[in-house]
């Protein structure tokens, strides 16, 4: 078994570990936007290539406190790299850091990469080249005020760029939280879900990807633990042969509607690319009708829309359509706090730098 850590959305960390118990794993959540798990290096590979609400999947190395660099200097220092970076690979560092401290991340790069370049030479005679830009080896630290956390990147582009888009909406959601979402609601594939603001459609097709349980194909061939040099290439491929086989080809109810037309062709050429068969159609907020079982959506708001009071409208109408339907659970995820005042249940994410609420309500 080999310690892992996985990044997530920063507030949905329950709802991460929740997927990784679907793969017989245990998670825990150590820091803002990170989890940790043991797992086989089967499920390194299987979290990278299925997992719908993580971002990397980084193989954990060294772990612990520290109050300054020259400590994390020694903690990288100590590990053993032979097993993960071949002498004619090149490597890099890459820093994400939270919390006050008296350096930079890119003193942090330096001190870490210095470190992995001494303890190199001295285990094996050999001077590692540092390559900034295409590194075949990438190693990651999170650093989280005095907490670090030390392991090589398997995954390489964050999971939550799937691949499928071919049509960009200005303000797309993005797709990890899309699946979070469906969850939150306690979506089951035999129930009807509809999204009044389905922009290019990510959440209905997200939700199609859930119930079919279709895999990370797009993009496969470029995750990184493909460059490190203990991975058995030939059982990771048996286990991508398992998995597409165990694809699923589903008559589901998702629904799907928006003001624009463009958005609407947008999401039919996106799902069609995913894989899977979505009922999308154009039409204005106060003409829509929730008669669905689930309503999950993402309603526009000022800088999405470009106009506050639009926006506004949208979200109060949005309110009063939930208020007249007949469904059993929504869930909507909005940075307009003010515009839903009865909930049942609430919680705070972070959207990139943007605080972000999540409604989830039941019947």
């Amino acid at each position: 078994m080999q310690g892992i850590i996985a990044t997530c959305t920063p507030g949905l960390e329950d709802v991460s570990i929740e997927e990784l118990a679907d793969f017989g794993l245990k998670g825990e959540k150590i820091g803002r936007g990170i989890i940790s798990t043991n797992a086989k290096l089967s499920d390194v590979f299987k979290l990278n290539y299925c997992s719908k609400s993580l971002h990397k999947i980084i193989l954990l190395l060294s772990s612990g406190e520290f109050s300054k660099l020259s400590e994390l200097y020694r903690a990288a220092y100590e590990i053993d790299y032979s097993e993960f970076i071949r002498p004619e690979q090149s490597f890099a560092v890459r820093v994400s850091r939270a919390g006050k401290h008296t350096f930079t991340s890119i003193d942090a790069e330096r001190e870490i990469g210095q470190a992995i370049i001494d303890s190199y030479r001295k285990e094996n005679g050999i001077r590692l080249r540092v390559d900034l830009e295409e590194p075949d080896v990438l190693v990651r630290c999170y650093i989280r005020e005095n907490k670090f956390w030390l392991g090589i990147d398997t995954t390489g582009e964050s999971l939550h760029k799937r691949g499928y888009r071919i049509y960009e909406h200005p303000a797309p959601l993005r797709t990890s939280i899309a699946h979070c979402l469906i969850r939150l609601a306690e979506w089951k594939g035999s129930e009807s879900l509809y999204d009044p603001f389905c922009g290019s459609g990510t959440i209905p097709i997200e939700a199609g990807l859930f119930a079919c349980r279709i895999p990370n194909h797009w993009r496969w061939k470029s995750f990184r633990l493909w460059k490190l040099g203990f991975v058995d290439t030939e059982k990771f491929m048996e286990e991508k042969k398992r998995i597409d086989a165990e694809v699923k080809s589903l008559e589901l109810k998702l629904y799907g509607s928006d003001l624009f037309r463009k958005h609407i062709e947008g999401a039919k050429r996106n799902a069609s690319n995913a894989g899977v068969s979505i009922d999308f159609f154009q039409r204005d907020i106060k003409d829509a009708i929730f008669e669905h079982d689930v309503i999950v959506t993402n309603p526009p708001y000022g800088k999405r829309i470009g106009h506050t009071g639009k926006a506004l409208y949208a979200n109060r109408m949005f309110e009063k359509k939930l208020a007249e339907g007949s469904w059993k659970r929504a869930v909507v995820i909005t940075a307009e706090k003010r515009n839903l005042e009865s909930y049942s249940e609430k919680r705070q994410i972070m959207y990139g730098d943007l605080p972000t609420w999540v409604f989830v309500y039941k019947r």
